[in-house]
C-alpha cells in the first residue's frame, strides 16, 4: 500500500473510532455559521428568505412532495435558489424532515458511515428545532442485517460525531428555510460521512421505515466547484456553458433515479458535487414513482460575471404522483371525464405562442418562470380548461427539446408555459437552450384530443392519429406527426414506441399491451404568426 492510500485508510479508520466515542445528549446546539452564512438578526432573516419566496411566481401543483435537493452556500448566493424548493413545500403538514447533508471535513476529520448529533434542539435565529430523538435513538441502535423493529446491536455505520456539525455550514443552512416554510416539525440531523460498497443500502434500509406521508427528506449539496481554488479546471474555454453541461449530466442521472449511474457520472467527470454521496443515498430512498424536476438552477460565475471560481446551485424536487415510472406521469386511462371538441381561432394560437415565446425568453435568461397572475385575467375561457399539450422546439429544423403530458393536466395557457420550460431545460436528451440560441428556435404546440382505446395495434391512422402504449408501468407515446417525420410505417412505429417504454421491440405483440390513440391541434410560429 502507498503511503498516501495508507494515511487515507488510517484517518477513516481513526475517525471511526471517534465516531462512536461516548457523547453526552445536549440540551441545544448553538449556531455554527449565524451572521457568515446567514444574518443572525431574526427581522432580517425573516425579511431575506420572505423575500426569496415573494419572487417566485405561483407554481402548478406539481404532486405530493417527497424530497428536496438544495444548495447550502452563504444566502446572497444560493438563497434564491434554495427558496424554490422549500416554496414548494408550504401548505403540506409535513411533521417530521430527514436532513442528510455531506461533512466538509472542517475539523480535519473523516469518518465512514453517517453521524447523528446527541441534542435535544438545534437553535438558529429564528427559535429551537426539536430533534426526534425517538427517531435518532432508533437509528443509533440499528444493527446491520437486524429487523428495523428489533436491533440488536449499533452497527460501525450509524454513530454520534461531533466533530462533522462544529463549523459546519450544510446542515445549518436548510434550517431557516425550514422553519418559515412549515413551522413547527421534528428534526432528524444526518451528517453524511463517507459511505462504500453496500453501505448505501445498509443506511437506506434503515432509514426506510421512517418515511411516511408526514415526512421530507432534504439534502443539501452544491453542484460543480469550478476554479484553481477548488482544485477542478477540467475546461478553460466556453467555462460557463461547459459548468452547465457538466451540472446537467449530473441532474440527468438524478432525475432518472440512477444511483450507478451517477457514480460513474463522477468517475469519468470528476465532478466535485459535495453532496454527491447523501444525494446518491437519497436515489436509494425514493420510491419507484417518484418524480422529478429541476424547480432552479444558478452559478455564483453568472452572478459575480466571473467564472474562475464559480460554485453551481439547483433545487430540485422530487413528488409522488399516481402511477409513476421513471418520473414520467401516467394518469388514469379509464377517466369517464369527457371534454368537448376541440378548435382554436387564430387569435387563440397567436396568444399561445406568444406565451410561449415570453416563456422561452424569461426563463432561459433568468431562470424564473412568468408571472401567470396577469396572463389568467387576459386569456379566454377556451385557453383556460385542461387539456393534454405538448411543447416542441426545433432549431434548423432539428428537434431542440420536446415535453407534454397526454391527459388534461392542467389549464392550456398553463401547460404551454410548463412544458415550454421543460422543453427548453428538462429534456435530458439535450442541453439547456441558451440564450443566444433563441432567435434560432421555432416553437411548435400541439393539444391534444381524449385518449381512445382500440383493440389492435394496427388500428390507428398513421400521421393522422398520436397512439400511446402501455403495459403494466411501462409506456410510451408519439405524437402524429413523428412517424411522417421519421418515415416509418405502422409496424416501425409500434417497434419504436416499444423501446421508447424500455421494452422488447415486439412487445406489442403481447395479448396484455394496452393501446391508446389520439389526434392533435399542431401550429407553430412559421405558419401561425
Amino acid at each position: 500500500m502507498r503511503p498516501l492510500s495508507l494515511f487515507v485508510f488510517f484517518l477513516i479508520v481513526l475517525s471511526n473510532s471517534l465516531l462512536f466515542a461516548h457523547t453526552e445528549l445536549q440540551e441545544v446546539w448553538e449556531p455554527q455559521v449565524a451572521g457568515r452564512f446567514y444574518s443572525e438578526n431574526e427581522n432580517v432573516l425573516k425579511g431575506q428568505i420572505n423575500t426569496f419566496f415573494k419572487n417566485i411566481p405561483e407554481q402548478p401543483d406539481k404532486g405530493k412532495p417527497l424530497a428536496v435537493i438544495s444548495p447550502h452556500a452563504g444566502y446572497q448566493y444560493s438563497g434564491q435558489v434554495a427558496a424554490y424548493g422549500y416554496k414548494s413545500i408550504k401548505g403540506y403538514e409535513f411533521t417530521r424532515v430527514i436532513l442528510l447533508s455531506p461533512s466538509h471535513f472542517s475539523s480535519g476529520k473523516r469518518f465512514r458511515g453517517v453521524s447523528i448529533l446527541k441534542t435535544k434542539n438545534f437553535k438558529t435565529p429564528l427559535g429551537l428545532i426539536t430533534v426526534d430523538q425517538e427517531a435518532c435513538n432508533y437509528l443509533l441502535t440499528f444493527a446491520k442485517g437486524s429487523s428495523p423493529t428489533a436491533p440488536q446491536k449499533t452497527t460501525t455505520l450509524f454513530g454520534s460525531y461531533e466533530g462533522a456539525y462544529s463549523g459546519e455550514h450544510s446542515l445549518e443552512t436548510q434550517l431557516p428555510f425550514l422553519q418559515l416554510s412549515l413551522g413547527n416539525f421534528t428534526l432528524v440531523p444526518i451528517m453524511v460521512g463517507i459511505l462504500v460498497d453496500d453501505d448505501f443500502d445498509q443506511i437506506a434500509h434503515a432509514i426506510r421505515p421512517l418515511l411516511n406521508d408526514k415526512t421530507l427528506v432534504v439534502v443539501s449539496s452544491d453542484f460543480t466547484h469550478y476554479g484553481e481554488g477548488y482544485g477542478y479546471v477540467p475546461f478553460k474555454t466556453n467555462i460557463e456553458k461547459n459548468i452547465k453541461a457538466l451540472d446537467y449530466g449530473a441532474f440527468e442521472k438524478i432525475l432518472s433515479k440512477d444511483f450507478h449511474g451517477l457514480r460513474t457520472y463522477r468517475k469519468e467527470t470528476g465532478i466535485n458535487t459535495c453532496g454527491i454521496i447523501p444525494i446518491a443515498l437519497l436515489l436509494k430512498l425514493l420510491p419507484e414513482n417518484a418524480q422529478g424536476e429541476i424547480l432552479n438552477y444558478d452559478t455564483s460565475g453568472r452572478q459575480s460575471n466571473n467564472f474562475s471560481f464559480s460554485v453551481s446551485y439547483a433545487s430540485i424536487l422530487f413528488t409522488k404522483l399516481p402511477e409513476t415510472k421513471s418520473g414520467h406521469y401516467i394518469p388514469p386511462l379509464d377517466s369517464s371525464e369527457k371534454h368537448p371538441p376541440f378548435s382554436l381561432t387564430s387569435e387563440e394560437k397567436i396568444r399561445l405562442l406568444s406565451l410561449a415565446r415570453n416563456t422561452l425568453q424569461t426563463y432561459t435568461r433568468t431562470g424564473i418562470p412568468p408571472d401567470l397572475t396577469p396572463i389568467e385575467r387576459t386569456v379566454t375561457p377556451k385557453l383556460k380548461k385542461n387539456y393534454g399539450v405538448f411543447v416542441t422546439l426545433k432549431k434548423y429544423g432539428e428537434l431542440r427539446g420536446c415535453m407534454g403530458y397526454v391527459l388534461p393536466k392542467r389549464a392550456l395557457f398553463q401547460g404551454v408555459v410548463e412544458n415550454t420550460i421543460k422543453s427548453s431545460s428538462g429534456d435530458c436528451r439535450f442541453n439547456p437552450v441558451e440564450a443566444q440560441e433563441i432567435s434560432d428556435i421555432i416553437i411548435e404546440i400541439s393539444v391534444l384530443s381524449e385518449l381512445k382505446k382500440i383493440n389492435k395495434p394496427v388500428d390507428f391512422l398513421l400521421g393522422k392519429e398520436g397512439i400511446l402504449i402501455r403495459k403494466g408501468l411501462a409506456h410510451a407515446v408519439f405524437l402524429p406527426q413523428i412517424a411522417i417525420e421519421e418515415g416509418w410505417g405502422k409496424i416501425d412505429t409500434l417497434r419504436h414506441l416499444c423501446q421508447k417504454a424500455g421494452l422488447p421491440k415486439d412487445a406489442w405483440k403481447d395479448d396484455r399491451m394496452e393501446f391508446y390513440v389520439f389526434t392533435t391541434n399542431v401550429f407553430n410560429e412559421v405558419d401561425t404568426i
